[in-house]
């Protein structure tokens, strides 16, 4: 399974990643992994480009860190969030989604 994760801190995105494989299909032909990796990666790629966002990729692993979070990167990152929803909705089995919420020192999570 893919388990997505999205922060936010002061009503603002500062971090999200992706974790694991989708276990849809054998790598090539697994459409819920390309879907996923290619809306997280490109994200990054603009986020890192536009924003500053710092990006670690690992095999089976993404991080993208945002230190100056502001409109822009709010909005493509719940682009992102969105989309990956959409995804999960179709294959819950495969992809799991959290977010972490970060305000006055309390964290809550919704899954």
């Amino acid at each position: 399974m893919i388990k997505a994760s999205f922060t936010s801190a002061n009503g603002r995105y500062v971090s999200f990643s992706f974790e694991g494989h989708s276990e849809f299909d054998v790598k090539g032909k697994d459409i819920v992994c390309a879907a996923v990796s290619t809306l997280a990666q490109h994200t990054a790629r603009v986020l890192a480009k536009r924003c500053g966002a710092i990006v670690e990729k690992e095999q089976a692993r993404l991080n993208v860190q945002i230190p100056c979070p502001n409109d822009l990167s709010d909005l493509l990152v719940e682009e992102l969030y969105e989309s990956v929803e959409d995804i999960k909705s179709q294959y819950p089995r495969n992809l799991s989604v959290e977010v972490k919420v970060n305000e006055d020192r309390h964290t809550a999570v919704r899954s």
